[in-house]
Parts: structure tokens; C-alpha cells; sequence
């Protein structure tokens, strides 16, 4: 599929309708499904035909809730499994036998749905660790942004940093960007032994993606206005390839990556798709926080993605 870059949630969702049209929806596993908010999210994203949900899970409570918040699941498969571990290890086993395209989390605890995925009888881990991508369409921004990671590793050492980064380049290249650019974040554009993590970044994560990444550009330290904002960048003096145009803003916490986009999506109204990546196929959350265009963000995130890994047989080797 010839493909234009995806610089807004729009296209993103367009693109995911694109995909299905071209090819067919993909098939979205839900572990535990027993969840008004992931039953709405899965139905609308089917009725816009750019997904099959397969909804694993205690039948009679999902077909409650669906009738309780006047939910449609007539185009949506259901497997009846209360018990929520083995409804993970049912969608783990149905991504395995490549009978759904990525896995999406319902009513049960993340890290018993990340633990099921990573179980060796699957083979859906690869050599990479998981990592959060929380891409933001943000009004005043010209494309979108792609915060990582935020979600899963708490401060990532510089190999695992580095893996962080590979996850995020992936998905920079389902979104159809050459090169994906990248900064690397830090409180001012310096070196500085009161900032280890910019040496750190210096010493190991630049040397690392010019040797084993290629169609990629990398800066920093970079602060994140000098990353989004050319005039801000002019009036600082500040070049660079990646300089008020950067795809990925690569985090050294946890903390830092959930602050600054929770910030964005709640006062700066960004559109947010998130999705988990790593593993051989794409792990869709939602929240009961998130608005009705940022489930459906999520969710034509996670199938552009597996359509990307699908099409360069990605971690197939």
C-alpha cells in the first residue's frame, strides 16, 4: 500500500479504514470484555468497519452492559470465559495462531494481561522489552507527537532506553514518516553532569541509533519546546535536523512521559491513540477517561500498527 505520512488523528483513523478496505478489518482480541467502555470503543471501531472485535469474557455480563448502555454487539464475535486469567491466555493464544492481529485489554489488571503475552508457550515476545507509545495530535502542533515511555518502564537503563526507542521508531514507520525524528529529552539543550541522563543519552543511545537504525535523525538533549517550536529554536539559537520538528520526544522516566501527555490531553486538549509495543503484535488499553475520539484514536492506532508489522513481517525472525 503506497501511503502518504500521518500527521493527525484523522488520518490516522482514515487510514485504519484504508487498511480494512484494502485488505480486510483486523482482528482485535479482547481479554475480559466484561467493560462498558472497551465494549463501546470495540463497536463503534467495528461499525466504522475498520476492525472485527472478538469479545472474550464473561458473555451474560457483556451482553448486560451492552444492553444497559445501549451498546451494539450484533457485528461482534463473543466467546464466553469468566474467568479473567483465562480469557487473557485466550486472546494470547488466539494472537499465536494468528487468529487476531493485536490484543486489547478489558476488565482485568494490565499486568496480568502483560504477563499472559509474554508467556513463553505463545511466542509472541520478541527481543525487545514492552514499552508505551501515547501519540498526541496536538492543536498548535504541525504532525503528530509520539511520548515514550510513559506507561511501562519505570527509568529505563540505556540498553533497555534504547529498545524503548526502537518500539517508538516502529511505530514512526507504520505512520509512514521518513525519516522519524527524533529528540531526547532534557530540561535545557546541554550537556550537564546534573543531568547523567544527558550524558548517558550522549554516550550511548546517539552512537547506538546512528550504528544499528537507519531513516532516522536524532538530537539532544532537546527541552520539549525547543523539539516542537522552530521560532522558539530561532530566538535560542538552536539547529538541528530535529529541532521544532521532532516525531518522537523519547522520555528518561515514567514520571516525565505520563505527566507531559496527561498534561496535553487534559489541559491542551490533545487527541491521544495509545498502544503497547514490543511483543509481536499490538496491545490496545483504553481508559474510562478517555473521550470517545481517543478510544477510537487507540484503536486505528493499533491496526495501522499491525498492519505494519503484518506487511515487513516484523519480529518474524
Amino acid at each position: 500500500m503506497a501511503t502518504q505520512p500521518i500527521h493527525s488523528s484523522e488520518q490516522l483513523i482514515e487510514r485504519a479504514r484504508a487498511i480494512a478496505a484494502e485488505d480486510r478489518p483486523k482482528t482485535v482480541a479482547v481479554a475480559a470484555a466484561q467493560d462498558a467502555d472497551v465494549i463501546g470503543a470495540v463497536s463503534q471501531a467495528n461499525a466504522e468497519g475498520f476492525l472485527e472485535g472478538v469479545l472474550i469474557g464473561d458473555e451474560h455480563r457483556i451482553r448486560a452492559l451492552a444492553e444497559e448502555n445501549s451498546l451494539k454487539t450484533g457485528g461482534l464475535t463473543i466467546i464466553d470465559e469468566p474467568d479473567t486469567t483465562a480469557a487473557a491466555h485466550a486472546a494470547a493464544q488466539m494472537a499465536a495462531e494468528q487468529k487476531a492481529d493485536a490484543v486489547m485489554k478489558g476488565f482485568l489488571p494490565t499486568s496480568v494481561l502483560l504477563k499472559t503475552i509474554l508467556d513463553r508457550r505463545y511466542g509472541l515476545r520478541s527481543k525487545n522489552t514492552l514499552s508505551h507509545c501515547a501519540v498526541l495530535d496536538i492543536p498548535g502542533y504541525h504532525k503528530l507527537l509520539n511520548f515514550t515511555d510513559g506507561g511501562m518502564v519505570v527509568r529505563p537503563t540505556p540498553e533497555l532506553k534504547f529498545q524503548i526507542l526502537e518500539n517508538a521508531v516502529l511505530v514512526g514507520r507504520a505512520l509512514g514518516l521518513s525519516p522519524v525524528k527524533v529528540a531526547l529529552s532534557a530540561a535545557a539543550d546541554r550537556l550537564s553532569e546534573k543531568m547523567p541522563h544527558t550524558l548517558a543519552d550522549a554516550n550511548n543511545i546517539i552512537p547506538m541509533a546512528l550504528e544499528q537504525l537507519t531513516d532516522v535523525l536524532i538530537q539532544g538533549p532537546l527541552s520539549l519546546e525547543l523539539a516542537l517550536s522552530s521560532e522558539v529554536a530561532e530566538k535560542c539559537h538552536a539547529a538541528g535536523e530535529v529541532v521544532g520538528d521532532a516525531d518522537i520526544f523519547l522520555v528518561d522516566s515514567i514520571e516525565e512521559g505520563n505527566i507531559v501527555s496527561k498534561s496535553l490531553i487534559q489541559f491542551a486538549e490533545a487527541v491521544f491513540a495509545g498502544v503497547i509495543v514490543g511483543a509481536r503484535v499490538p496491545i490496545s488499553l483504553v481508559s474510562r477517561t478517555d473521550t470517545v475520539q481517543n478510544k477510537k484514536a487507540s484503536l486505528a492506532l493499533t491496526c495501522v500498527v499491525a498492519d505494519y508489522y503484518k506487511r515487513n513481517k516484523i519480529w518474524e525472525n
